[in-house]
C-alpha cells in the first residue's frame, strides 16, 4: 500500500516546513492580522503554548484580556502549558487567530495523594502512573505536564503530595494533563455531582462530604442531588471526609447558544445509536460530524476535539477530531535562535517555538538554564506540541549527554513499498529498520504499514546515531 507518492511527499516537506519557519516566531499583536471578519468563539481545550495563548490551533492575542483563575483575578503569567481553559471571545474565520476578551481556568481536583502504582517497579523507567486523589483515578503520563516547582518530576510523585490537577474527565476519572505541587495547607477541592443527599452530608464521585450551617452556598439556593458542584473545604484528620467550606454551582457547558464553538476532551457517557456524548461537561451530537482521520471510531476515553455550534446547551458538532499527545525528540541541535531550536534531518530543518513557559534544564549539571545557554551541536531531548495550524511549541528541553536520536511523532504519509513515512513533514528512510508493535514485540514490515493511519503516533530511532534510522515502533 502506497499512501503518499513521493511528489505529495516533497509538496507536504515544503509546505510544513514553510509554515514553520513563518510561524515559529512568537509576540503579540493588536489584531487578528488577517484581514478575515471575526466571528464569536467559546473554546475549551488544553494549553499548547504561549506568546499569545494557543488553545485548539488559535493563537488568542491576550491584550486587554481579563483572566479568572480559579475563580479570582489573575494573568497569563498564573497559566501552563498543559492546563484546560475556556477562552471567550473572537476567531478569524480561518481559525489560526483570534482575540481573547476572557479566560477561564479552574483546576478539576485539588487534594493528597492516598496511593500511587506506577506501570513499573522502577518509577523511572514507567510510562503512567494511576493516582488515587480524594478516591478519584487520576492517570498520569509522560505527557502530563508537571510544575517543578518544589521540585516535583513524574517519577517522585509521592503518597501525601497535595496536587491541583487539570485535566480531561473520563468514564473512570481523569487523565491528568497538567499537575503543580501545592502546599499542605491549601484548600481541598472536588467537582462532580451530588450524590445520596442527606441532612449534612453527600457523596462527590464516591468520596464524602459533609456540610453545615457554616458551609458558604454560592449561586445555590438548596442542595439537590445530581446538582453539578464545587466543593471547597479541609479533610477531616483521617482524610477520609471532606468537611466543606464553600459548596458553588458549576457551568457544565459552555453557553446555551453559540455560533462558533470547540471543545477537547475525553469522550464519556457515548451513546453510538445518535452518536452523542460529553466533553468535559459539554454535551455534543456528532451524528452529522466529518471525523478526521476517517478511519476514526469514537468511543468512550478517546481524547478529541469538536467544533460546531450550540443550540439549547447541546454542541452539533460539523467536526469531530482525534487529539493526540506530545511530539518528542531526541537529537541533536542544529541551531539555536532567539525564540526557537532547529533540528536538521534530510536537509530539512525542525524548528520548534521556545518561549517564557518552556522548561529548559541542563541533565549534565542538573540545573536550570535558559536558552542563551543553549546552542547547536548539544544533544537534547524536546517535547512539545504541534498547536495545530502547523507551530510546533517546545513545552519541556532538557539538554543531555550524546544518545540515540529519536523521533516520536504524528504519522503524516508512509510508502510500503519503499518503507518510508512522513514525520513533521519529512520523509525517513525506514528500509533498513526492523518493526516493533505496541507491545515492543517483531513484526512484518508489512504488518507494520498495514497498522498505521494517519494522526497515529509511532516512534523511529537512529541507535547509532548515524542517520540510518533503524528501528521503528507503533507507539502505545
Amino acid at each position: 500500500m502506497k499512501v503518499l507518492r513521493k511528489t505529495q511527499i516533497a509538496t507536504a516537506i515544503a509546505l510544513s516546513t514553510s509554515i514553520l519557519l513563518v510561524s515559529g516566531c512568537g509576540g503579540g499583536s493588536s489584531s487578528s492580522g488577517d484581514g478575515d471578519a471575526d466571528s464569536t468563539i467559546a473554546s475549551r481545550g488544553l494549553i499548547t503554548g504561549f506568546g499569545s495563548v494557543y488553545v485548539n490551533g488559535t493563537r488568542y492575542h491576550t491584550g486587554g484580556t481579563r483572566f479568572s483563575i480559579d475563580d479570582d483575578n489573575g494573568d497569563e503569567s498564573d497559566l501552563r502549558v498543559g492546563m484546560i481553559v475556556t477562552v471567550k471571545g473572537t476567531r478569524s474565520n480561518n481559525g489560526s487567530t483570534g482575540r481573547a476578551s476572557r479566560i477561564f481556568y479552574d483546576n478539576e481536583l485539588k487534594g493528597p495523594v492516598a496511593s500511587i502504582v506506577y506501570d513499573d517497579v522502577n518509577p523511572a523507567n514507567a510510562t503512567q502512573a494511576t493516582l488515587v486523589i480524594l478516591g478519584q483515578s487520576v492517570s498520569a503520563n509522560l505527557d502530563t505536564t508537571i510544575d517543578n516547582d518544589g521540585g516535583l518530576s513524574f517519577d517522585n510523585i509521592q503518597v501525601g503530595d497535595v496536587l491541583e490537577v487539570s485535566g480531561f474527565v473520563t468514564t473512570s476519572g481523569l487523565v491528568a494533563t497538567h499537575i503543580e505541587l501545592q502546599a499542605n495547607d491549601l484548600e481541598i477541592e472536588i467537582k462532580g455531582e451530588i450524590k445520596n443527599l442527606g441532612p449534612n452530608s453527600f457523596d462527590i464521585n464516591g468520596f464524602p462530604v459533609s456540610y453545615g450551617p457554616g458551609t458558604q452556598l454560592d449561586d445555590i439556593a438548596t442542595l439537590a442531588n445530581d446538582l453539578y458542584v464545587e466543593v471547597e473545604g479541609q479533610l477531616n484528620g483521617a482524610g477520609t471526609i471532606l468537611i466543606a467550606d464553600k459548596i458553588e454551582r458549576e457551568d457544565r457547558g459552555l453557553d446555551d447558544d453559540m455560533d462558533d464553538a470547540e471543545v477537547e476532551g475525553a469522550i464519556y457517557d457515548f451513546n453510538p445509536g445518535n452518536m452523542t456524548f460529553k466533553i468535559m461537561g459539554q454535551a455534543v451530537d456528532a451524528s452529522g460530524a466529518v471525523l478526521y482521520p476517517s478511519t476514526l471510531v469514537l468511543a468512550n476515553d478517546l481524547i478529541v476535539e469538536a467544533e460546531g455550534h450550540i443550540v439549547n446547551g447541546v454542541l452539533v458538532a460539523d467536526e469531530v477530531e482525534q487529539k493526540g499527545k506530545k511530539i518528542k525528540v531526541y537529537a541533536t541541535l542544529s541551531a539555536v535562535g532567539a525564540d526557537s531550536i532547529s533540528f536538521n534531518f534530510n536537509s530539512i530543518n525542525i524548528v520548534a517555538r521556545v518561549n517564557h513557559q518552556t522548561e529548559i534544564e541542563d541533565d549534565i549539571t542538573d540545573s536550570d538554564i535558559t536558552l542563551s545557554q543553549l546552542s547547536a551541536g548539544d544533544f537534547v531531548e524536546m517535547e512539545a506540541f504541534d498547536d495545530g495550524s502547523g507551530v510546533i511549541n517546545a513545552v519541556e528541553i532538557e539538554r543531555k549527554d550524546p544518545d540515540e536520536v529519536r523521533i516520536v511523532a504524528p504519522v503524516e504519509g508512509w510508502d510500503e513499498i519503499n518503507q518510508s513515512v512522513v514525520l513533521l513533514g519529512i520523509e525517513f528512510d525506514l528500509s533498513a529498520a526492523s518493526y516493533e508493535n505496541e507491545l515492543d514485540q517483531n513484526i512484518s514490515a508489512s504488518t507494520f504499514y498495514g497498522s498505521l493511519s494517519a494522526g497515529e503516533f509511532i516512534k523511529i530511532k537512529d541507535s547509532d546515531s548515524n542517520g540510518i534510522f533503524d528501528k521503528a515502533e507503533l507507539d502505545d
